[in-house]
């Protein structure tokens, strides 16, 4: 017998890929909750732990974290960022499609859109603490609304 492995394509892999990635964040939150801890907990924790792998990104400012967001959301499909004004010392911009969806699709019983949000406040509030920043964001309907502005 001859086992045949799954060969994926460059779609497939990008799903697959999207599918872990929520799938392991919402492992992270339902553990935090289990343990007495929340949503904003772990995504504190998450941003601690990645805050030194920004360290190239701190002398860019606001613009250091807000490329950073935008290449690490990119990985979702068909997520989409605009920025709504920017100044030296301050960036506005607005998300969508970061796998907010799939987390209403699939974990609402296990994780609300509002605890999968919370998760990446906190962690970019703790990146942008690293970084000498101060992250903060805001529903506008589908939209999510930050701002980052240097200290």
């Amino acid at each position: 017998m001859t086992i045949e492995l799954p060969q994926l394509t460059l779609q497939q892999k990008w799903e697959t890929a999207e599918a872990n990635l929520i799938y392991f964040i919402v492992c992270g939150i339902t553990y935090a909750k289990s343990h007495g801890q929340s949503a904003e907990d772990f995504g504190t924790w998450a941003g601690q732990v990645a805050a030194p792998f920004w360290d190239e990104e701190k002398s860019k400012g606001p613009l250091g974290l807000i490329e950073g967001i935008s290449t690490n959301k990119q990985q979702f499909q068909g997520f989409e960022m605009e920025i709504l004004s920017e100044s030296e010392m301050s960036i506005q911009a607005r998300m969508k499609s970061f796998g907010e969806n799939s987390i209403h699709q699939f974990f609402k019983s296990e994780v609300s859109v509002d605890e999968y949000i919370q998760f990446f406040d906190n962690k970019w509030v703790a990146i942008a603490d690293y970084m000498g920043l101060v992250y903060r964001q805001h529903m506008e309907g589908d939209w999510l609304v930050f701002t980052v502005t240097k200290k």
